[in-house]
């Protein structure tokens, strides 16, 4: 099985957002986060990376002013 850690990206830092996501599903300006254990979490921005291989991780990026 394959859960990953999403991270938002603000200023070359990456902060951790929510661990054990197992489902990453796009809607409006942003993405619904939805745990293992059915937890969600909706959080404005836009994807930067999916590594599922390596890291196991999401990072998204604020959403672009205009």
């Amino acid at each position: 099985m394959c859960l990953s850690t999403v991270f938002m990206h603000v200023d070359d830092t990456d902060r951790e957002i929510m661990r054990d996501v197992a489902r990453v599903e796009a809607e409006g300006d942003g993405v619904w986060l939805i745990s293992l254990l059915g937890e969600k979490r909706f959080v404005e921005g836009i994807v930067r990376t999916i590594d599922l291989i390596d890291e196991h991780l999401v990072v998204l990026e604020p959403p672009r002013a205009g």
